[in-house]
C-alpha cells in the first residue's frame, strides 16, 4: 500500500474507537514488530497506521526502536531469509528476493540494514549463459527489503562488480563498498581482486566513485566509526606453494578513509607475522557519549577486541562452548551484545507424531560491559543447515 493511500485511510477512518487517531498509533507503535502482522489483518486503518511513517516516527520518538537479526542461510532468490527478535525470541521469514532464471549460487554478497531497508548487495554467482560455465562472476546488483510493509525491489546497481567485499554504512544516508572480487565461496583460490571504491545515495539512488584503495584487496572487512570508513584485512595478490598451488597473501593492516577529505591513510598492521593468519569474523557495538564504537574479532573460539591507540588485538573472552568455532561461525551485534551464531543446529526431540522436527539453535551472547555470557535456545522457522560463507547476516534497528 502506497504512503499516499494510506494517510488517506487514517484521515477518513478511525483506528480505535474512543480514541484520537494520534493516540490509537502510540498505542500501535509500542506493539513489537513481531506481532504487527497479526494487527495488520484487523482493519485496512490498522494495517495502513502500521505501515505509516507516523508510526515509525513514534517508535522514535518514544524509545521503542528494535534492533533485529536479518539471516540468509543460502541465496537468498532460492532460499528465504529471516528475521529474530532476541526479546520477543521470535522468528518471522523474509520472502525470497526477486531471481534471475540464468543466474544461480550466490555466495559472498553482503547485507546491510539501512532505517527500516534491508540492502543486499553484490556477491559471486555462476551465469548459464556464461563460458565456461563452471567460471564464478562478480555480480553488481542491489536488492532492498522494507522490513515493515514485506517488499523487495530492485536498485540501481553498483558500477563495478563485486563480492567479498568491505561495507559500512554511514548516519543511515550512505553506503559505502570497497575492494572485493570474484571468487565463489565453492573455490578455495583463484578469482579476480580489485581496488574501486563506491558510495551510495540512500535517498537519490545513485553510486558515485570515490578514490580507490592504494591495493588490491578482497575478502576485507568495513565498517565506519565517525567520519571514518575502516577496511581491514583481505587478501591481495597470491603466491604459489612449490610452483603449483596458488596461496592467497592476507593483509594484516587496512586503509582508512576520512568522509571530508577523500583520502586513504594507511592502518598499519593489526599483529605481528606469525601471531595469526588472517582476519577473523568482526562485529561492531556502538557505542554512546560520542565514544567511538567497540570493534571485535571472533578468531576461534576466542573473542579480542580492537585497542585502536595500540592498534592491537587484545583478548577478551573465550567462548562457553568451545567445540562451535569461527569458521562455522556467524558474530553480530545486537544492543550492545555480541551473538556468536553457529553452522549447526539440533533436531528437536519431540514426539514420533511430529512429521517436520524444528531444529534447536544455540545461541552464545556475549556482554562486553559486564563481561558475561549466557547462552540462548531458539527454534527457526527453517531447518536449512548455516553454511559460511554462503550464509549472510547483519541487524537492523527499526
Amino acid at each position: 500500500m502506497l504512503l499516499g493511500e494510506d494517510s488517506e485511510i487514517l484521515a477518513e477512518y478511525t483506528i480505535i474507537p474512543g480514541l484520537p487517531n494520534d493516540v490509537a498509533c502510540l498505542c500501535l507503535a509500542c506493539v513489537p514488530l513481531s506481532q504487527q502482522g497479526r494487527l495488520k489483518a484487523v482493519s485496512r486503518a490498522w494495517r495502513a497506521a502500521l505501515y505509516s511513517q507516523f508510526v515509525l516516527d513514534l517508535r522514535h520518538r518514544w524509545g521503542k526502536r528494535e534492533e533485529l537479526l536479518c539471516l540468509f542461510r543460502d541465496d537468498p532468490s532460492l532460499t528465504p531469509g529471516e528475521l529474530y527478535d532476541p526479546r520477543e525470541h521470535a522468528w518471522a521469514l523474509i520472502p525470497p528476493m526477486p531471481c534471475d532464471p540464468y543466474r544461480y549460487g550466490l555466495t559472498n554478497f553482503v547485507c546491510v540494514g539501512v532505517g527500516t531497508n534491508l540492502y543486499v548487495l553484490g556477491g559471486s554467482l555462476f551465469d548459464a549463459r556464461s563460458f565456461p560455465i563452471d567460471r564464478p562472476l562478480s555480480s553488481g546488483a542491489v536488492f532492498r527489503y522494507d522490513v515493515v510493509r514485506a517488499h523487495w525491489e530492485r536498485r540501481s546497481s553498483m558500477a563495478n562488480a563485486r563480492g567479498s567485499f568491505a561495507c559500512g554504512v554511514h548516519n543511515d544516508k550512505t553506503i559505502l563498498v570497497a575492494g572485493g572480487g570474484s571468487r565463489h565461496a565453492q573455490f578455495t583460490s583463484g578469482g579476480t581482486r580489485i581496488s574501486s571504491v563506491e558510495r551510495y545515495d540512500v535517498d537519490k539512488d545513485r553510486w558515485s566513485s570515490e578514490q580507490e584503495l592504494p591495493t588490491l584487496r578482497a575478502g576485507c572487512v568495513g565498517y565506519v566509526a565517525g567520519e571514518d570508513f575502516w577496511v581491514m584485512g583481505g587478501y591481495g595478490v597470491s603466491k604459489t606453494v612449490g610452483g603449483v598451488l596458488p596461496v592467497d597473501e592476507y593483509y594484516r593492516g587496512g586503509h582508512i578513509l576520512r568522509a571530508g577529505s577523500g583520502k586513504w591513510r594507511e592502518l598499519r598492521p593489526m599483529w605481528e607475522e606469525g601471531e595469526r593468519w588472517r582476519l577473523g569474523r568482526i562485529a561492531v557495538v556502538d557505542a554512546t557519549n560520542g565514544e567511538p564504537p567497540n570493534i571485535f574479532m571472533l578468531e576461534g573460539f576466542r573473542i579480542c577486541r580492537y585497542d585502536i591507540a595500540s592498534n592491537r588485538w587484545k583478548r577478551e573472552s573465550c567462548l562457553p562452548r568451545r567445540i562451535l568455532a569461527e569458521p562455522a561461525c556467524g558474530l553480530v551485534a545486537l544492543y550492545g551484545e555480541l551473538y556468536v551464531i553457529p553452522g549447526s543446529s539440533f533436531p528437536d526431540s519431540g514426539g514420533r507424531t511430529s512429521r517436520r522436527k524444528r531444529t534447536t539453535l544455540v545461541l552464545q551472547v556475549y556482554n562486553p560491559k559486564k563481561r558475561e555470557w549466557r547462552l540462548v535456545w531458539t527454534k527457526p522457522r527453517l531447518r536449512n543447515p548455516l553454511n559460511f560463507p554462503f550464509a549472510g547476516m547483519c541487524s537492523i534497528r527499526l
